[in-house]
């Protein structure tokens, strides 16, 4: 078929037009699948990030929640131990006053005495018990008479007894055949704070709710 110069010039500008449109079809549906996928990554790092995000929210919570824990268990414990040291002022004077009576001293190193005597646990013949530096020579021999009396009365008899004022407290250390008895007012505040403290601080503890 003869074709003319005017209409081979149409074909190819309807062709080149063809062309055109196909090759912006196929761009235009390239940036399309583009731009989904860089939607589609936009959403997968939201994802991520709020993700990291709340498990950082938790961490912060749990971890706040611990210290919580951590602060109020180190404040009971303050003042469980201030209380301690409360009952230690309360007590110490009021032993030490008991302690240094004179009276009630002789009773209680006879009653001890009496004990360790049964038992056979101390030097009969010269049995030995160190007392308060503030006693004097006088009264510690008023007090070995008197304790000699009352223990031969009582069946614990003793040859004698010896008082030496040696100890910087109140109170008396009985001298032992193997070791001593400490009956002073550091050792008698010690054993009362032991038995009271544990009350205390589950007192403490019930309260606090822990």
């Amino acid at each position: 078929m003869v074709q003319t110069i005017e209409e081979f010039v149409k074909t190819l500008q309807e062709e080149g037009v063809e062309a055109g449109r196909r090759q912006a079809e196929k761009l235009l549906a390239e940036a399309k699948q583009q731009a989904e996928r860089i939607v589609e990554q936009a959403k997968q790092q939201a994802a991520q990030i709020l993700d990291e995000a709340r498990r950082e929210a938790e961490r912060t919570r749990v971890r706040s929640e611990t210290e919580l824990r951590l602060a109020a268990r180190d404040t009971i414990t303050r003042l469980q131990d201030a209380l301690q040291s409360a009952l230690r002022a309360v007590l110490f004077p009021a032993v030490r006053r008991t302690l240094m009576d004179e009276k009630f001293l002789a009773e209680l190193i006879r009653d001890v005495v009496l004990r360790y005597a049964e038992n056979d646990a101390i030097d009969r013949s010269a049995a030995v018990v160190r007392v308060s530096k503030e006693i004097d020579e006088k009264q510690r021999r008023q007090m070995a008479s008197q304790m000699l009396e009352s223990l031969a009365q009582g069946g614990g008899g003793l040859a004698s007894i010896n008082l030496e004022a040696v100890l910087a407290e109140a109170g008396f250390e009985l001298v032992l055949r193997d070791g001593t008895v400490e009956v002073t007012t550091e050792a008698v505040v010690e054993s009362l704070t032991e038995m009271v403290g544990p009350e205390v601080r589950k007192l403490i503890s019930e309260a606090a709710g822990s």
